[in-house]
Formats: structure tokens, sequence, C-alpha cells
């Protein structure tokens, strides 16, 4: 399949009346998922959508987001996700940034819908599921209630691979937000990546968590529907517990995560003790899991439950590694090799190899890999090179090829005259029983330049000792690795895909 609307229109016309998406109560088969995507199509044409325009959506996961995700792409349109839980003001740079014609939006993920559109000169066409009687959209042609997104049976454009369908937007290393462009065909490449290794059928389905507007969520939308399978939808990781009791009740086959979102089942929920034989498999990605972690749940679930360990980037569509899960016992700390059709390796600055056990930057080539980031070729042009994606990861290879990851190039702590690599004692920290998270951050320090600071969460009940902490350090690191301060706090600041939002602790610390 060449284009990512058309892996819809396969598996609807392979098997209609199998469950594609459920949510809550309501499960909707591949059929009906199809035809709401077609009203969004209409709808969008229509409206006078031209191959190419910028289609932004704003909603969480759910039945609307799937239709217009998939509406939009059939329309010939490229889709701009933006994440929800970001700020009205947010949202406005991005539509500003993208010059998105038309805004899809959900009232609850837009409740400031008059300061978002605000400026926005290139949006014409708002679509929202109600409107507050206050709102002021002058210029705009609003649109309210779902079933309104519909319009009379249009011709539709011919889309190729190489056109231009989603626009993620990441952290630039300036600290704006770029936009990751991504075409059909790197994300078609992809899906068929992942499930190359995955080995994902119609049979199965996934409790998902991860907001579709990151590259992760978006992944498993895209592998679940391209094999058939189903995805089940619960947006209430807030409350971890009700997620278990969805997995169990839906008899999902896989579940995904970030490395926080395993931190908090370990610790608060009962994931760990349950037997889930409807479970056939954990992933996770989205930056590095501690070893200690890793362990813990490889060894407390059933050996049939197969554990992936991934990284990938968003400027690789999504995945870029896995650790065969026959090989984590012997290969904890990796993640692992190139997935089919990447090749990986670890490169000095000048270009050249690294050997076995000397660092390097990850450098990533494939399918997959992105087209640049959208309206900013400085940035692109720092990052793509012949050789392919310079991802920023410092990493070293073992004598067997199985990649380690040091660190981010960004996130290393210039700790007087040393540099320091936070994974390294934040791994050290978590094999401590008590504490269940841990991030370390350098912060400005008029002696060091950078000091270093370690976040911590506590086990529940459990009274964290700041010295036994620093104590344990010094069993493991140099000296000039021991944290100079250590703050204990309830919760770490997430992003909505549950990472830790690194800048928001920045401030707290400093």
């Amino acid at each position: 399949m060449t284009t990512v609307h058309g892996m819809l229109s396969a598996t609807a016309a392979a098997q209609p009346g199998a469950p594609a998406l459920t949510h809550g109560d309501t499960t909707w088969t591949y059929e009906e998922l199809d035809r709401a995507a077609d009203r969004v199509a209409r709808f969008l044409v229509s409206r006078g959508l031209q191959p190419g325009d910028r289609v932004a959506l704003l909603m969480e996961n759910g039945r609307p987001y799937v239709a217009a995700f998939f509406g939009a792409l059939r329309a010939g349109g490229c889709v701009v996700a933006l994440n929800h839980a970001n700020p009205a003001a947010s949202h406005a740079k991005m539509l500003i940034d993208s010059g998105a014609v038309v805004l899809i939006a959900r009232a609850a993920q837009a409740r400031q819908l008059p300061e978002v559109v605000a400026g926005a000169g290139e949006v014409l066409t708002v679509a929202v599921d109600r409107a507050d009687p206050e709102w002021k959209l002058p210029g705009i042609d609003l649109v309210v209630g779902d079933d309104l997104l519909d319009g009379p049976d249009l011709p539709l454009p011919e889309v190729g691979p190489d056109d231009l369908a989603l626009i993620l937007y990441t952290s630039g290393s300036t600290g704006h937000p770029r936009g990751v462009t991504l075409s059909h065909a790197n994300l078609t490449a992809n899906t068929r990546q992942i499930l190359a290794y995955l080995k994902l059928t119609a049979d199965d389905s996934v409790c998902c968590v991860l907001p579709f507007h990151y590259s992760f969520g978006n992944s498993l939308l895209l592998t679940h529907v391209q094999c058939g399978g189903r995805v089940v939808v619960d947006n209430r990781f807030a409350f971890p517990q009700k997620v278990l009791e969805t997995l169990e009740a839906e008899r999902c086959t896989g579940f995904s995560g970030v490395p926080s979102h395993y931190a908090i089942l370990a610790a608060r929920t009962d994931f760990l003790t349950r037997d889930w034989p409807h479970l056939r498999y954990v992933s996770q990605a989205g930056g590095a899991m501690s070893p200690a972690l890793t362990r813990q749940i490889h060894t407390a679930l059933p050996e049939r439950i197969k554990l992936f360990v991934m990284y990938g980037q968003t400027e690789a569509s999504a995945r870029l590694s896995w650790l065969p899960p026959e090989r984590l016992p012997e290969k904890i700390g990796s993640i692992g090799v190139g997935i089919p059709g990447v090749s990986l390796t670890v490169r000095r600055a000048d270009g050249s190899e690294c050997g076995v056990g000397e660092t390097g930057e990850i450098v990533a080539s494939g399918p997959n890999i992105m087209q640049g980031y959208w309206n900013d070729p400085e940035e692109t042009a720092g990052v793509l090179f012949d050789d392919g994606l310079h991802t920023g990861d410092l990493a070293v290879r073992d004598s067997e090829g199985f990649l380690f990851i040091v660190d981010r190039v960004k996130n290393m702590i210039k700790a007087g005259a040393n540099r320091v690599s936070p994974k390294e004692i934040e791994e050290t920290i978590l094999e401590l029983d008590d504490v269940v998270e841990a991030c370390v951050l350098g912060v400005p320090d008029e002696l060091l330049g950078e000091a270093i600071v370690a976040c911590l969460v506590p086990r529940p009940g459990a009274e964290l000792d700041v010295q036994a902490v620093l104590r344990h350090c010094q069993k493991s690191l140099a000296q000039f690795k021991i944290p100079q301060r250590v703050e204990v706090m309830a919760e770490l600041p997430r992003s909505a895909a549950g990472k830790t939002d690194k800048a928001a602790l920045l401030i707290l610390c400093s």
C-alpha cells in the first residue's frame, strides 16, 4: 500500500465487519470508520481543500480523530497533529507556522478557540462538535456538529507516496517547536517495518494510552489498521488501575507505553502480579527505560508475554530499532539493532564509523526518515546528511552490533571541566527499591557552569532518605557525577505523551 489512507480502504474492503476501534462502550468496524473518513474527505473537498493543504487536528484519541485523520489524507491534505495538552497560544503558533487552512477540533480540547485561531490568517474553516455562544471567529467558516462533516459526492484527488501526509511538531535545538514532515511513503514504510518484527495479525488488539498526535501513538494506529487489528482507546492513564480494567475487559493482546507508564504501573497498580491470559506482548519506546525497571518487568510478567524494548524518533516516522525479546536477558540496557530496512551506525564527529565500545552519534538511514523540518532548511541541514539522519543520541555498540545509548548530546551536563551523562546517574539511582522515577538535570551554577540536580519520585508509602541516595551514588559513580542536590517530588511534570517534561522541571529546580 502506497498511501496511509489506502491502508484503511484496503482493510475495510477485505474485512468490513471486523472491529477496528473501541472507545468506552462503543466499537466501530472498519467499514464504519472508512465511511466516516469518506464523509470528512467530501466535506473538506466541498470547502475547497487543495492537494497539499494542511488540515490541523485538535482533539484527543477517539473515533472523531481517526475519521478526520484518514479523511484529510483521502482529500489530499496533510495532517497537522496538534498536542491538545498545549496552551492556546502554542496552537496558534503552529497553525501560523504550518499555514493550515482547516482546523478540526473538539470543544473539550479547544476551550479558547478564538485565541487558538487569532492571527492564524490561513485558517478558512473551523469544524467543531459544539460551539460556545461567546465565540467570535470573524472571517472564518465555522461548522458546528459532527453530522455536518459531510459533503456532496465530489471527485477526490489522486494522492501519491511522495506527497506529504503528516506534520508532527517536536522540540528543536533552539527550544522552538519544529515541524517534522513525513510523506505517505515514510509512514507506510515504517508501518511495514514495525509489523515485520512485532508480527501483528488481525487477531491482535492494543490498549492505547499514547496520544495519536505523538509518533508512537500514531504508529499504533497505523500498524493495527494495516494488519486489520483493533485499537482500544483509553485516555485515562491518570487513573492507571482503570486502564488495567480496560486491558483485561477488552482482552487486549498488546500494551505499549513510554518508561514512565511502566514505572507508574509497576509502583501503583497490580500490573506485574496479574496473569494476563490474553496479553501476548508489551512494548516500550519514547526514551530509555532503566535497566532496573526493564529487569523488574521482564522478571515479573509470565514468560509467554514478550517485552519489546524499542527506540525511535519522530524524525524516523516512529521506529528505528528493536531488541528481540529472546536476547533481552543478556542485553538489558540495549536498544537492540536496526529494524528491517533501517541501517544504524555509530559515528565520530568527522563522519567515520566508531569501533566497538567507542562512543559516537547514532546515524540512521532508511525509507522511514523524514523529508525535513517544515519551513526550516537550516535545522534540516543540521540533521540530514548524505549518510542519513544524525539523531543527536550518543551510543556505543558491542561486538554483536547491539546498541547502548549513553545519552542525548543536548542532555549532557557540563559540570566544571567534565561532561556528565544524566542517564547514567538516573539508572544508578533507580537501582534503589524506594525510587520509582528519577530525572537528572543540569541547572545553572556560577561556579560549575551547571550543577547536577536529581529529581526523584519515591515509591508510594516510602520515606526517601536523601543521604542514603547519595551514599548509593558514591558507591557506583565518580565524585564529579554525584548530584549536588536531590529534590523529592510527589510526581514529575509530564507531556501529553507521558514523557517527563524536562523544560518544566528545569524551571522548578532553577
